[in-house]
């Protein structure tokens, strides 16, 4: 999937994984090692994390169902947990500061192939 700008429709990143179920969203992106460039993961239904069991500090976007960005919380360390930010629906987790994005800005995936 791929992360895309809802105002300008510009593909912000390209290798945007989802984390649906409840297994799916508690591994998270626990024990790996390394990201590919442009990747992220967008845990829906999520409202707080965890980082436990990760190696590197991420980045961690709360948005609400529309997909407006409420809140970031940067370098998220590896071992913390991360309570939730007000009308959260979903938490996008990117790992190596990738990108920045605006808190208020909005956002929505796309996929590709279609």
């Amino acid at each position: 999937m791929h992360l895309i700008d809802s105002q300008t429709n510009e593909v912000l990143l390209e290798r945007v994984a989802i984390a649906a179920t409840p297994w799916q969203r508690f591994c998270g992106l626990m024990l790996r090692r390394q990201f590919e460039p442009g990747f992220a993961l967008w845990l829906d239904p999520c409202r707080s994390i965890h980082t436990m069991w990760m190696r590197v500090p991420i980045d961690v976007y709360f948005l609400d169902d529309e997909g407006t960005i409420l809140e970031h919380r940067g370098d998220v360390a590896p071992w913390s947990i991360v309570l939730p930010a007000g009308r959260a629906r979903s938490v996008l987790e990117i790992p190596n500061a990738a990108i920045r994005l605006a808190v208020g800005s909005r956002v929505r995936l796309s996929d590709p192939n279609q």
